[in-house]
């Protein structure tokens, strides 16, 4: 581990991701004077984009003008590497966000090879952290903390007077859990472990026939890697799971234009065709009530989205390639699919390769595996196999064991550990959300039934088992436990509802395709809240609020905002649960469309101007898409509000 000369600090940071590095930019340009650690299980900065994560043909989503930060043009940091309706390859985000740390002095703050095992308030009222740091040489897989590590000599204790989580959604793979795994002799591995050793496995002349398991983004990646690789593929996707993800290209026709498709969901027009729970947000309430509460304007919503999901599946030629190409059809409409609405970013089309037959879809659940067969509930079977790849999802808890485990509730983590009274709480809260969310928004009673297992998370039952030269052990159904977790209940997404101190919060435990903006403003609302410094949050619910909750230390004005914030967390929760329920709403934010009235929520929190365009309401609605270049100078303009001195 990395030597450490103090054991505190005003503010650790875990995670050097993308949004890890802006929270620690953002602070210390309004607190320089701040002792800030990074702490981050890798060997370099970047998070899911670190130089370790990098494999073949990785690319963002994004093309150029919709990934970089407000004050750090991508074409002046990375000249010639990236261009005019390229999507940005992996290496090149890599050195980009390497530099942004290395621009505003980051990486002497940094810990690599460090992961937080648990974390626990320090004794008393005051604010702060104790956590638990063991090494990782780079492996961010580790699991939580176990009695081993509390014998470990690379143990490390570190305080903190605040702390904030950034370690995102993609951090530690579900563990593999398929029957029969431990009698299958080919290489099993999850697309974790894939994306590190990718080189040596696609170069591998050994491996002729793959299998890939899954249907979200991820698992096109590894389908093209291996097909584009001269490798047979047969691609598994659950029959009773969600289906494969839509995948739209970059450009989309519309009529007589063919329209670049990700900044539509930041042209605000446009965002209100999507049923919001904090739509109201952006001022234009009036016509979201006309679109979502009348049945003429209900029409023209799900009009809306019938056209564009069909679109998306004409010109892709979902139905017009073949019928192996039409297995890759989604389950139901693209309104229900939040950050599932992805992107084909190979240079050429991967659809080839189903129609020449180097890759076989099946579209079935696995029954066993066995020698070197996958064999399915519907009689197929696939013989012949010499590696099999599982991408299928990250697990979304923090990573971190936050201690005492009674505290899980107040800080709105995902848990398994509430009690009674805690649950009775949280379901009464969650009743009255839905019923204002149905409503308000009567066309998401109509949408998918959400799996069961949707809040399962999956361990190992002996956890220091999870190693990797034991991945086959912990890969067996009957050697797991599957333990039903709380969703994150954050408020804003970002703070623990009921934290008084005011000493945490979790930046990134949410998706959206605007990461980057997204990542800058939550940063500075965090600096605001952990300094005491927001405006009074506005409310997205008008409803009278019952006073569910009170504390015996506390007067009833402040118990009455303790219920209202406790209500909009369960609002923003179960909104998501709703609305995309064939994405990950269900367990935390994911949403599209939802992006731009977002972050109006959060710009007014901060106190500053929502409307950016310099326009009339008719300027606002139709000028275009919200860029980087609309929100920049947001800390400065903040600051310039003068409500507390930076030092």
């Amino acid at each position: 581990m990395a030597d450490l000369q103090e054991s505190h600090f005003d503010i650790i940071i875990v995670g050097a991701g993308l949004q890890g590095l802006v929270a620690a930019k953002t602070y210390l340009s309004l607190s320089p004077n701040t002792s800030l650690l990074i702490l981050d299980s890798n060997l370099t900065v970047g998070g899911v984009w670190a130089k370790e994560n990098i494999y073949p043909g990785l690319k963002t989503n994004n093309q150029l003008g919709t990934f970089e930060f407000t004050d750090f043009d991508i074409r002046e940091v990375c000249p010639g590497k990236v261009a005019d309706g390229e999507h940005i390859r992996g290496e090149v985000v890599y050195e980009y966000l390497f530099k942004y740390a290395e621009q505003h002095d980051l990486l002497s703050r940094v810990r690599f090879g460090c992961k937080v095992t648990t974390a626990e308030h320090l004794n008393g009222d005051e604010a702060g952290w104790k956590l638990t740091v063991i090494s990782t040489d780079g492996d961010s897989k580790i699991p939580k903390v176990t009695e081993a590590d509390e014998r470990r000599d690379d143990k490390t204790v570190l305080t903190a007077s605040k702390l904030i989580v950034a370690t995102g959604m993609t951090s530690t793979p579900i563990p593999i859990s398929l029957p029969g795994a431990s009698n299958f002799s080919p290489p099993l591995m999850n697309f974790h472990d894939f994306r590190r050793s990718a080189t040596q496995i696609l170069e591998d002349p050994n491996i002729k026939h793959v299998i890939v398991y899954g249907g979200a983004k991820s698992a096109y990646d590894t389908v093209h890697a291996f097909a584009s690789h001269c490798k047979k593929v047969t691609w598994i996707i659950r029959g009773s799971g969600h289906g494969p993800v839509y995948m739209a290209p970059s450009h989309i026709q519309m009529g007589p234009m063919k329209v670049w498709l990700e900044p539509l969901v930041t042209t605000r027009f446009l965002t209100l065709f999507s049923p919001c729970i904090w739509g109201d947000s952006d001022g234009f309430g009036w016509i979201r009530r006309w679109l979502h509460e009348t049945s003429a304007g209900r029409f023209i919503v799900k009009t809306f989205w019938k056209k564009l999901g069909g679109d998306v599946v004409t010109q892709t030629g979902l139905r017009s390639k073949g019928p192996e190409v039409e297995k890759l059809v989604p389950k139901e409409e693209a309104v229900w699919y939040a950050t599932g609405l992805s992107i084909l970013n190979y240079g050429e089309d991967i659809h080839r390769y189903l129609m020449d037959g180097t890759v076989k879809v099946i579209r079935a659940d696995i029954e066993k595996l066995e020698g070197r067969r996958f064999i399915f509930t519907n009689g197929e079977e696939t013989n012949d196999v010499d590696a099999a790849i599982c991408s299928t999802g990250w697990r979304w808890d923090s990573g971190i064991e936050f201690l005492p485990r009674s505290v899980h509730a107040e800080l709105g983590i995902p848990s398994k550990d509430y009690t009674e009274s805690q649950k009775e709480m949280w379901g009464e809260l969650e009743k009255r959300a839905d019923r204002e969310i149905l409503e308000r928004f009567p066309m998401l009673a109509d949408g998918p039934r959400i799996e069961e297992d949707d809040r399962v998370i999956i361990k190992p039952k002996n956890i220091e088992s999870a190693s990797a030269e034991n991945e086959k052990v912990t890969a067996e159904p009957e050697k797991q436990k599957r333990e039903e977790y709380t969703p994150w209940r954050l408020f804003r997404g970002i703070a623990p509802p009921m934290n008084p101190r005011k000493d945490l919060v979790f930046l990134g435990m949410m998706m959206s395709l605007q990461t980057v903006l997204r990542s800058e403003m939550a940063a500075l609302w965090a600096y605001a809240y952990l300094n005491d410094c927001l405006e009074p949050p506005m409310h997205f619910s008008d409803r009278p609020q019952p006073l569910l909750v009170a504390s015996e230390k506390a007067n009833l004005d402040e118990s009455l905002g303790l219920q209202s914030r406790l209500y909009e967390t369960a609002l923003f929760s179960r909104f998501g649960r709703w609305r995309y329920p064939m994405g990950y709403g269900s367990r935390f934010p994911d949403f599209v469309f939802d992006g731009v009235p977002y972050f109006d929520m959060i710009l007014q929190d901060l106190g500053l101007k929502t409307w950016r365009k310099g326009r009339s309401w008719l300027g606002e609605l139709f000028s275009g898409p919200y860029l980087a270049g609309d929100y920049r100078g947001i800390v400065e303009q903040w600051r310039r509000l003068d409500r507390t001195t930076h030092t």
